[in-house]
Parts: structure tokens; sequence; C-alpha cells
């Protein structure tokens, strides 16, 4: 049929690479993103957490778990810059001000600090209790870190090297963000089908939003100018909810077991993460959202991130002995 395109042919980028780490399609018409060759991570082994990009310095931040390190890699071309010995690496926030990386460090139960011109480690915090996902407030330059599983979300000071409070929650706190237009931090809770608002000024939880048909939600993003925010469900479900008020405003079926996911505003996309090997992407409309279909990605890809100055999604995993990332173009 004239409306369908033909499969797109997958590519076996390195000699090394074995088969199963072939990117496929999972639908029969043109897939909303092109995968490209995988790129080994010299020198690491291990599996990764949570990706975000520096979009001034042109960087992918892959907090590298599995290896000890925060690895800096220069975008578009997908080099190894440096791999940063943090322990094992969580999540990472930038801080353009201060020039600072934060980087949740579990083994360690530490706010590394990475310097992020020489990109060595210039300092830390020691923490309670292991954390998992982190934010940065840029209006009072706290950092809020989450107490993985458990029932905190710290409030620390990288400036002074301390922490300044403890936000408590219900159990099991997953992704979290800051939005400077309403100043608030959004906080999903794996344990309960809510997103939390936290008014980062007095830390108190102004809203405490279900996310129903979403269970576990886990990843979490906004769409600043919309005022809508994107929660995925564990459970297959992505709810979209009004920023201020917290109304549901739909949902749309995704990929099961997804962790992270990220929207890109330019192309009103929404990208699914989930490390059972599929990823989903979704586009935001006037109504609310539809699905334009998933790809299929290697095992362990749970956790993305999306390029601004080329809309590529980057995605990292391991296999077996080695290390990969592996950029996904629009098409």
């Amino acid at each position: 049929m004239k409306r369908y395109c033909r499969l797109v042919r997958a590519w076996v980028l390195i000699p090394c690479i074995p088969l199963a780490l072939v990117f496929g399609l999972s639908k029969a018409f043109c897939a909303p993103l092109e995968s490209a060759d995988p790129i080994l991570v010299v020198g690491t082994k291990g599996k990764f957490d949570y990706l975000q990009v520096d979009e001034r310095l042109h960087r992918l931040l892959a907090d590298h778990t599995g290896n000890g390190s925060l690895d800096v890699i220069d975008l578009p071309d997908g080099r190894l810059i440096k791999s940063v010995p943090t322990g094992a690496a969580q999540g990472v926030a930038i801080d353009v001000d201060r020039n600072c990386y934060y980087v949740s460090v579990s083994d360690q139960k530490k706010l590394v600090i990475v310097d992020r011109t020489t990109l060595q480690v210039i300092g830390g915090v020691t923490l309670p209790g292991s954390p998992d996902s982190l934010t940065f407030c840029p209006k009072n330059g706290m950092v809020y870190v989450d107490h993985d599983d458990e029932q905190d979300v710290w409030v620390v000071d990288p400036k002074a090297q301390n922490i300044r409070g403890t936000v408590k929650v219900p159990p099991a706190p997953e992704y979290v963000l800051y939005d400077s237009i309403s100043n608030r931090i959004f906080q999903n809770i794996k344990s309960q089908p809510i997103t939390l608002a936290i008014d980062p000024d007095d830390r108190a939880i102004r809203g405490a939003w279900s996310t129903l048909p979403a269970e576990k939600p886990h990843g979490l993003a906004i769409d600043t100018q919309t005022r809508r925010l994107f929660s995925a469900g564990g459970n297959g479900e992505l709810v979209v909810l009004d920023a201020a008020t917290g109304a549901s405003l739909g949902s749309v079926a995704i990929a099961l077991g997804v962790d992270q996911i990220a929207f890109d505003p330019a192309n009103k996309r929404i990208y699914c993460a989930s490390g059972r090997g599929k990823l989903s992407v979704l586009e935001e409309t006037e109504k609310g959202i539809e699905s334009l279909g998933d790809i299929t990605t290697p095992a362990g890809a749970h956790t993305l991130a999306i390029d601004p100055a080329t809309h590529s999604v980057w995605i990292a995993f391991a296999k077996e002995d080695a290390a990969y990332i592996a950029e996904l173009k629009v098409r």
C-alpha cells in the first residue's frame, strides 16, 4: 500500500558487535526514528542509568553505574571525552552558573561535584542513604536528591556542601524535575500512582496528583509552553497532567517497563525508553497526545536523552563486557 514505507534495513555497524545488538522495527510502516551504528564507549563496562544532555557544551552525560563513572561524551560524534571516576553514578544535574555537574552516587552514598570544565571531582556531600534521581533549582541553588526506594528528598547545598533539609514523601520516589515557570519540584512516586508538586522555597508539598491509569510512575517530562506534565507508568500507560492543577488531560499506551522519558519541544515528541527492548514515540497534539509507534532497541536501554541541536535521541546499554551508546535519528 502506498501509505506504507518498506521496512528499513538494520545495520551491523562493527564486525565485533553481535547480531543481537542490531536495531529492528516493531511495525511494517515508517518508524519515527532511524538507528545508526552503536558506538563503543572505550575502556568502560557495565550498565547505565540516567542520561542528560549539556546543551551549551554539546555533551551527552551518561551515568555509568556499572562502571562507577560519569561518562562525558561529545555530541554529535559520540566520542568519549572522559570517564570521570565518581562511583556508581545514578543521576546528574547541571549547574551552569557555578560551572558544575552534580552526580548522585549510590554505592558511596554521596552527591559528587564535578568541575564542568576540567572534569575533575572537586567536592562532595555525604548522604544518609543511597541516592537515585536528582534535580537542580537555579533559583535557590539547591540540589534535590531522591533517597532510593525510601521516603526522603534531600535538599543539598552544593556551595556549602551540606544538607539543608529533607522533604518527607511517600515511599519510593522516582524521577524528579524542576520547573522554573511554576517554581515547583515535580516528583514521581513509585509506591503510589501520584506526582507530587513541591514548593522549593518552604519544602511543602502543594499537590499530590493521581497519575492513573499510569501505575508505578517512573519517567517524567514537561512541556513548559503548554504547561503539560507527562508521567510514564511501568504498566504501559502514559498520562498527561495539567502542570498547574494536576488535572488529567488523557493517556496513551506505551511500552511496558518504561523508565526515563524525554520531551523535545521542537517537534512536540515524547520518547519513552524501556529496558525490555522497546522505545515508544509519542506526539503531543492540541487535544492531547498520540502514539507514533514503537521501535526495537537493545535490551537494557532503559534511559535516553535528546540532543536539542540535532533532535536525535541517544540511548546507552551494556552487552557482555562492553558498553555502548547509540544515536536514533529523527525520520
